[in-house]
C-alpha cells in the first residue's frame, strides 16, 4: 500500500491531535475500548488512535491494529463482482440461474426471477439474516446455497429493496463460479492484493498481526468485557463476518472509489462500474437507516446528485465500522471501533466532521409530525414472517404497536452481542405519509426513531408487506 505522511492540517483547520481529541471523548463517552479513525483529502491525510485492542491484555489500538469490517465488506464484495462485470464476465440483469443453474428457494417462480443486480441493490427478497453457522471451509458458499433451498423469497423481487446479507451471500457463490476460486482467494487476488490493503479474511494472519477483539457494553456499569468468540458464521463472509483491516486499508479502498484506480495508478473499476454503483436504484426508498436517501449497487448513498456521498456501516461482533467516500470532493471519511456502542461512536464523530470539513448535513430524521397523520389502524394489524423472524402490529390504546421477535437462529447473534435473545417489546408507531404508508418507530430513547413501511394492499385493501431492515410478508 503506498504510504501517506500525516499531515498537521486539514480541511477546516483539522489536526491530528485535534482528531485524536475528539476520538478519545467519543470512546469514553460511549464505552469504546478501542478506535481508529482517519480523514483523507487530495493527498492529505489526518489520523488518530485511541484506546486498547483488548481490555482483557491491554495491549493499545496501533496505527495498524486490524478491525472487523463488518458490512463495510459489501460494498468490497461489489466491487470484486463489478470487476467480472467490467471483464465480461458477469451480467448485471442476468437471472442468478444463468450462474447458479440449482439456485433455488421455496418459491421457484420469485426463485427464477431474481438477478445479479438484485443481489447488489438488496432488491432480491432473499432473507436479511440467515445463520446456520455452517463448519469453515473453502465450500461453505456452496453448502448455503443448499441451505436456502428450506427459505422463501419475500415480496416480489426486484420491486422493493430490504436489506440482504443471504443476497451477498448468493453473490459471493457466483463469483466462485467464475472465477474458480473461494471467495476470500478471488477477494485477496483480486482487491486485496492489487491494492496493497493490510487486510486478511484468514484467522492465522490475523494472530500474527495487532488485532481487535470486539467488546460488549454493561448498559448499567458502562464496563467492557471481549466478546466470547472473535469471529462465527463464515458463510457470511462476502456480507461481513470475516474480514479484518486497518484504518489506512480502509482509507485506501475508499479512495480506490473516487475515480477506479488505486492508490498507486492501477485501474480496479472502470468509470461505468463506478457511476453504476453510485447511482440511486429505487424511486421510492425508504431504508432501514434515516441517514441513507437511497441505495446503488453495493453502497448506500447519503446524498445523491452531481456531488453525492457514498457510505456504508458495519457491525460484527462487539465492533462497529464505517466508510464514507466524497467522490467529487476527493475525500474518504473511516472510523473503526470494537464496541457494540461503536455505532454511536462514529455516528456522533462522522456527523460533526462531514458537515465541518465538507458541508454535508445528514438527510433530516423521521421525526412524527404535529399533528400525526391519522390512520385506519385495523388495516395493518397482523402478523408479518420472514426467516429474520416475526413483525407483530396490533393497536394499544389507540396507537399502533409494533413488535419485532428474532427467529430463534439470531439468538447466539443476539447473546454474542450482549443482548438477550428473544427480548422485545412492542414499541408504538406514528404515521409520517399516510399516501405512501410510511410510520416512524419510536424506539424509547429521546430523538431515536426508525422508518417503517407497509406495502402492497391486497384486495381487503390490508398491506400485505411491512419492511422493518427487511421485508415481512403478512400470515394472519
Amino acid at each position: 500500500m503506498q504510504l501517506i505522511a500525516r499531515s498537521p492540517t486539514f480541511v477546516g483547520m483539522m489536526t491530528s491531535e485535534e482528531l485524536t481529541r475528539r476520538l478519545a471523548d467519543l470512546a469514553e463517552k460511549f464505552g469504546v475500548p478501542g478506535a481508529s479513525a482517519a480523514l483523507w483529502r487530495e493527498n492529505t491525510l489526518v489520523k488518530a488512535e485511541t484506546g486498547t485492542a483488548n481490555v482483557a491484555t491491554g495491549v493499545p489500538v496501533l496505527p495498524n491494529t486490524l478491525f472487523a469490517a463488518g458490512s463495510v465488506t459489501k460494498v468490497f464484495t461489489a466491487s470484486l463482482a463489478m470487476t467480472l462485470v467490467d471483464e465480461g464476465l458477469l451480467k448485471l440483469d442476468a437471472p442468478v440461474r444463468d450462474y447458479l443453474p440449482d439456485f433455488q428457494l421455496t418459491n421457484s417462480e420469485r426463485s427464477a426471477a431474481i438477478t445479479v443486480r438484485m443481489l447488489l441493490n438488496h432488491s432480491s427478497g432473499l432473507p436479511g439474516d440467515y445463520m446456520p453457522d455452517l463448519a469453515p471451509g473453502d465450500d461453505v458458499l456452496d453448502r448455503l446455497m443448499r441451505e436456502l433451498t428450506t427459505l422463501p423469497v419475500t415480496g416480489i423481487p426486484g420491486e422493493r429493496w430490504s436489506y440482504s446479507n443471504m443476497g451477498m451471500g448468493a453473490l459471493g457463490r457466483i463469483i466462485e463460479v467464475i472465477t474458480g476460486q473461494s471467495y476470500h482467494a478471488a477477494l485477496s487476488t483480486r482487491i486485496l492484493e492489487p491494492l496493497g490493503l493490510n487486510a486478511t479474511a484468514d484467522a492465522e494472519e490475523l494472530l500474527l498481526r495487532s488485532t481487535a477483539v470486539g467488546h460488549t457494553v454493561d448498559p448499567v456499569s458502562g464496563s467492557a468485557r471481549p466478546v466470547s468468540r472473535l469471529r462465527a458464521w463464515p458463510e457470511n463472509g462476502p456480507a461481513g463476518s470475516r474480514l479484518w483491516l486497518d484504518i489506512d486499508a480502509l482509507i485506501s479502498f475508499g479512495r480506490t472509489h473516487i475515480d477506479g484506480t488505486a492508490p498507486a495508478g492501477r485501474r480496479l473499476l472502470s468509470p461505468w462500474a463506478l457511476h453504476e454503483m453510485r447511482e440511486p436504484q429505487f424511486d421510492d426508498f425508504w431504508g432501514c437507516f434515516p441517514m441513507y436517501v437511497n441505495y446503488g449497487l453495493g453502497w448506500a448513498i447519503v446524498r445523491a446528485g452531481d456531488d453525492p456521498v457514498l457510505a456504508h456501516g458495519g457491525a460484527n461482533l462487539g465492533m462497529h465500522s464505517t466508510l464514507y467516500v466524497l467522490p467529487e470532493q476527493k475525500a474518504v471519511l473511516a472510523v473503526l471501533t470494537n464496541s457494540t456502542n461503536g455505532f454511536q461512536l462514529y455516528s456522533a464523530l462522522c456527523e460533526g466532521l462531514l458537515k465541518e470539513c465538507f458541508d454535508v448535513r445528514s438527510p433530516a430524521p423521521a421525526y412524527p409530525p404535529e399533528p400525526a397523520f391519522e390512520v385506519d389502524t385495523e388495516q395493518f394489524t397482523g402478523a408479518y414472517r420472514s426467516p429474520n423472524g416475526q413483525v407483530s402490529v396490533d393497536v394499544r390504546d389507540g396507537q399502533l404497536h409494533l413488535r419485532l421477535t428474532p427467529a430463534p437462529h439470531l439468538g447466539t447473534w443476539e447473546q454474542l452481542n450482549g443482548r438477550t435473545p428473544g427480548d422485545s417489546q412492542a414499541l408504538p408507531l406514528v404515521c409520517v405519509d399516510s399516501e405512501r404508508l410510511r410510520f416512524s418507530m419510536n424506539l424509547g430513547s429521546p430523538g431515536a426513531f426508525a422508518p417503517v413501511q407497509f406495502y402492497s394492499p391486497g384486495a381487503d385493501g390490508r398491506p400485505t408487506l411491512v419492511r422493518v431492515g427487511t421485508l415481512y410478508e403478512r400470515t394472519l
